[in-house]
């Protein structure tokens, strides 16, 4: 029988799924995504948040959603400030801290599961049981969707190498071997000043960094922490079984 704390994680889910299909869409099409989306949501998640504890309030519970809030800032903060994402991914996962107070658990969780077995979990430190849920409320959710976003991410330079082997010809490929797997060469009257920016130009080429819409990695990270969990977990899993 589904309960109340139950549906309040699918609500957040549910608010979660709209906001990133909107961020998606819009980075794909502008790379860029408004601020309005953020404060009706962050007022969603305090009011999930406030409803939550006044059912089962737990000071210990609520001392680590107040942790894990700042634990998110301060790291999505910083890999903003070193040039790993944008300002609107960051915001994206300060949202997400304070919208889930806990891992969500709802049902049969999680959806995919696994043959049970007991380890460290490499993203939290905390004794977590297969898949990387974690020990209630110990997984901090949105850094579980920033690692699998982060190894999502690893497919764009393998990308951009097969495209680049498959499109240019030999004499028109870089002697810069890391050109291959960062840039790709357009004609410079088809660049996509909005997608892509121009990194070195070789008379009517140009190599181009193309502008990745981060928001759609975030999304399937998103996805994946909902139906399997921790990667990296799963990833250590498997080879030290």
């Amino acid at each position: 029988m589904t309960t109340i704390l139950e549906y309040i994680d699918i609500l957040r889910i549910l608010v979660t799924f709209v906001l990133l299909i909107f961020c998606s869409y819009s980075d794909i099409k502008w790379r860029k995504v408004t601020n309005k989306v953020w404060l009706p949501v962050l007022f969603i998640g305090l009011i999930l948040a406030a409803v939550e504890y006044s059912i089962t309030f737990n000071i210990a519970e609520v001392i680590w959603y107040i942790v894990s809030f700042i634990i998110v800032f301060f790291v999505s903060y910083f890999i903003f400030a070193i040039g790993g994402f944008g300002g609107a991914d960051a915001k994206l996962f300060i949202i997400l801290s304070v919208l889930f107070t806990h891992y969500p658990i709802f049902g049969r969780y999680p959806l995919m599961p696994l043959e049970p077995s007991l380890m460290i979990s490499p993203l939290t430190g905390m004794f977590a049981v297969a898949p990387s849920i974690g020990a209630f409320p110990l997984t901090i959710f949105p850094l579980v969707v920033l690692v699998n976003t982060f190894i999502i991410s690893l497919s764009v330079p393998i990308y951009i190498l097969v495209y680049n082997l498959l499109k240019l010809p030999r004499d028109q490929r870089s002697d810069k071997g890391y050109y291959m797997f960062m840039y790709l060469k357009k004609e410079k009257d088809k660049i996509d000043e909005v997608k892509m920016r121009v990194m070195d130009e070789d008379d009517d080429y140009a190599w181009v960094s193309p502008k990745i819409p981060l928001m759609v990695f975030i999304f399937i990270g998103f996805i994946i922490a909902l139906i399997y969990g921790d990667l990296i977990y799963g990833i250590m899993s498997i080879l030290l079984s």
